[in-house]
């Protein structure tokens, strides 16, 4: 009889112990409290902020209460308060009952480009009538998408967005398209991928040309499209005509690729010094102005607020891991490509030499890069 009577205690027991939360101390921040159960944590918010919170309140005493379960659980009150934060923050950037007013950019001097021109994104801001995103691989691009988002997003929601009539302003940055779906993304970056080479051609005379990558590894966009080639009429300045007569400064692509890139030599650069030393090292590297410009204009943003950037550029680690077979073949190569490593202190790393071949007759110009561990 007593056992009997002893396991539903010891269940009872075991169910407060588990589940039943305990009170803590006051905290010294306007009167925070938790409660810890070994399941979860409840907070009791009351805390002195200056952050705008969900209801829009001006600034002042943030009182909300919050169930935190698995890992989070364990975190501080601290580290519970950054969460809390980025949460206000993401509603403050939340403006779905305002319509967006202002012209975003220029189609008549935009590029149309084709549909489903970007990939993964991260939405930043909301409005009744569009939303903006960042896209998840990182480009210096700015997208505005129009359409109405139902009210399952929110910001900083990593999302696929299936868009049409696309248009894109180099000069600024900027791009505009048109909504026809939106799903859940699960992607996440390769810090390895090889982001944005761009390949310029020069011959002497206007030349038909054509051009194809070999890679260990796979294209994840391309534009003009790539085809297992891209065919083009190549002119002295630069510029390329595909067979409809659209022209082009460059052919774009970027991927995933095999590669054991050598950091061992490069050189520790401050973040703010980065524009004045890409701007050296790329004319060493046999850059024009224009394309040094280009180059810099697209990686200068992602690197810049970095405490330091470790920068080494890679010869023929890369080269191997992607090929470029050019007809007819070009009498000058010049492959350019950086991988860099943000870095929150300086590191000692043996400089590397920089040189490039000298131009001359039909010319080959390619940069791109990518984001490393370090």
């Amino acid at each position: 009889m007593k056992r009997k009577i002893l396991i539903p205690v010891v269940c009872a027991l075991l169910l407060l112990v588990l589940f039943v939360p305990v009170p803590g101390g006051a905290y010294d921040d306007g009167g925070t409290r938790e409660y810890n159960a070994l399941t979860y944590k409840i907070v009791h918010w009351k805390k002195i902020c200056d952050i705008v919170d969900e209801g829009g309140e001006a600034p002042g005493i943030y009182e909300k209460v919050r169930f935190y379960f698995f890992g989070d659980k364990n975190k501080t009150i601290d580290e519970l308060w950054e969460l809390e934060s980025a949460r206000m923050k993401q509603t403050a950037d939340d403006m779905s009952d305002i319509e967006y007013k202002e012209e975003w950019l220029d189609k008549s001097k935009a590029s149309r480009v084709e549909d489903n021109y970007f990939g993964d994104i991260v939405i930043t801001e909301i409005y009744s009538d569009c939303f903006f995103a960042r896209t998840v691989v990182p480009l210096p691009y700015t997208i505005k998408i129009n359409g109405i988002l139902s009210d399952e997003w929110c910001v900083g929601d990593q999302v696929i967005a299936e868009h049409t009539n696309v248009y894109v302003d180099d000069k600024n940055k900027r791009i505009e398209a048109d909504l026809v779906s939106v799903k859940t993304s699960d992607f996440v970056p390769d810090d390895f991928a090889a982001y944005k080479p761009v390949i310029y051609l020069y011959p002497e005379k206007e030349t038909e040309a054509s051009v194809k990558l070999e890679l260990d590894g796979r294209l994840t966009c391309t534009y003009p499209k790539y085809n297992d080639v891209w065919s083009v009429t190549a002119l002295p300045d630069g510029t390329l005509r595909d067979k409809s007569g659209k022209t082009y400064n460059y052919l774009y692509w970027e991927g995933d690729i095999k590669c054991n890139y050598d950091m061992s030599k490069g050189f520790c650069v401050k973040g703010e010094d980065t524009a004045e030393f890409l701007e050296n090292a790329l004319e060493r590297l046999g850059l024009t102005r224009k394309e040094a410009n280009e180059f810099i204009v697209f990686w200068l943003p992602l690197m810049q607020e970095n405490e330091y950037n470790i920068i080494s550029f890679q010869t023929k680690a890369y080269m191997d891991a992607a090929k470029l077979l050019v007809s007819p073949s070009p009498d000058t190569v010049i492959r350019v490509f950086m991988t860099y490593a943000p870095s929150e202190k300086y590191v000692e790393i043996e400089e590397q030499e920089l040189s490039a071949p000298e131009r001359k007759g039909f010319t080959v110009v390619e940069w791109g890069g990518t984001v490393m561990p370090f």
